[in-house]
């Protein structure tokens, strides 16, 4: 269609929820109608083959496209340029995450961070707080992780001022070990701030888990990762978050961190209603292959998408972003499309308390949703964008 506005674009695909071709007008970021099984014109956007689906929210993310997060010399144009390059993914809402380090460190960085939602008002609005995923972790090998030894401390929560301070309070979520001396502490402090504590990088007991519970934690940070080798096959850190209502468990679903009967096991035990997916995006992610320096160690960053410390099968974050682990998890946890959908949107908004990406398109609701289509990446079935609106501005993916 010929249009004087270059802001009004007719987009057409396929509805998440009834696979129906529709027809969107959308003029000035503002859906002005929808039309269902009948044409409104040539489309600028989509085709009959297009999928139109809710925008994403990623709970967890550590850098990408180049751009790390965990640098001290992180500067504000770099998070707003992280924003928008996930926007253009599909990633309407985030949560820049920060892993431990010194406090001092963390402090800067969380600065930069609130610098760039300050300077950007794009930013700002697609930010939903910062996850401090660390410092109150395990110190063990194993539940640690890639965490730094050397900067792992017990809960405290004049520490967690300081971190919420240095946010200006945009704080999303805070990941801690339950069984650590103060822990229970911490997580009633978080919970009178609605700031979501979560259990991660942990060895802790049933008892222990129902304790950091019932303080109240309501998430558990990438279930099944974050954990010794070896463990129990019974009691172990696993079962009491699973077998757990209170919480909700988030998945890294790009294959590597959890194979795909294990996914599908955990999803439906938690029950897709409390899953949430995440990317848990590492700076590489949307990088080529090859050896880099990260978290101030050496990583590989494998063909397949795999993110290890070099030389060894230790995972050190994903390369995956969240549109691809949402079809992994559809395809390997055996959820409808929709089901999948919820996890990565509607869910974790719920969570945390926040408005989920209006979906479906509906006349009068700001512009909000992706365009994509499905393709075989070596041998997987595996997403392409196509186009996203996000807070009624439209992104077309990188060449």
């Amino acid at each position: 269609m010929n249009r004087k506005n270059e802001l009004t674009y007719l987009v057409r695909g396929q509805l998440l929820d009834s696979g129906r071709v529709a027809d969107v007008l959308v003029r000035n970021g503002v859906v002005r109608d929808v039309s269902v099984g009948k044409s409104l014109g040539k489309p600028d956007l989509g085709s009959d083959e297009t999928l139109l689906a809710p925008a994403l929210v990623d709970l967890q993310v550590n850098g990408g496209f180049g751009i790390d997060l965990q640098r001290d010399d992180l500067v504000m144009d770099e998070v707003i340029e992280l924003s928008h390059k996930l926007a253009a993914c599909g990633v309407a809402r985030w949560a820049p995450t920060l892993v431990t380090a010194a406090v001092d460190s963390m402090e800067r960085r969380a600065w930069r961070i609130v610098e760039a939602l300050t300077a950007d008002p794009a930013t700002d609005a697609s930010v939903l707080g910062i996850h401090f995923e660390g410092p109150f972790i395990s110190p063990v090998d194993g539940p640690r992780g890639a965490h730094p030894r050397k900067h792992v401390i017990e809960p405290s929560i004049s520490v967690m001022k300081r971190l919420v301070g240095a946010a200006d309070g945009r704080v999303a979520c805070v990941t801690l070990a339950p069984e650590l001396p103060g822990a229970p502490a911490l997580i009633r402090a978080l919970a009178k701030q609605s700031i979501v504590a979560a259990l991660g990088h942990h060895a802790a007991n049933a008892a222990q888990v129902a304790k950091a519970a019932e303080s109240g934690a309501t998430l558990c940070t990438h279930l099944g990762n974050g954990l010794a080798t070896a463990i129990h096959r019974h009691h172990n850190p696993v079962w009491p978050q699973l077998a757990n209502d209170q919480l909700h468990a988030s998945f890294i679903a790009d294959l590597h961190h959890l194979p795909e009967e294990a996914l599908k096991s955990m999803m439906w035990a938690k029950s897709p209603e409390r899953c949430i997916l995440i990317s848990d995006a590492v700076c590489l992610a949307g990088m080529k292959p090859g050896k880099y320096r990260m978290f101030g160690t050496d990583v590989e960053y494998h063909k397949n998408g795999k993110v290890c410390l070099a030389g060894t099968e230790l995972l050190a974050g994903s390369g995956t972003l969240l549109l691809e682990g949402v079809i992994n998890a559809w395809l390997a946890a055996d959820l409808t499309m929709s089901e999948a959908f919820d996890c990565a949107s509607k869910n974790p908004a719920q969570l945390l308390g926040v408005p989920a990406p209006p979906w479906p398109p509906r006349k009068g609701r700001r512009a909000e949703f992706i365009g994509f289509h499905l393709e075989t990446r070596q041998k997987r079935i595996a997403p392409a964008m196509e186009f996203s609106f996000v807070g009624g501005t439209r992104h077309l993916p990188e060449a």
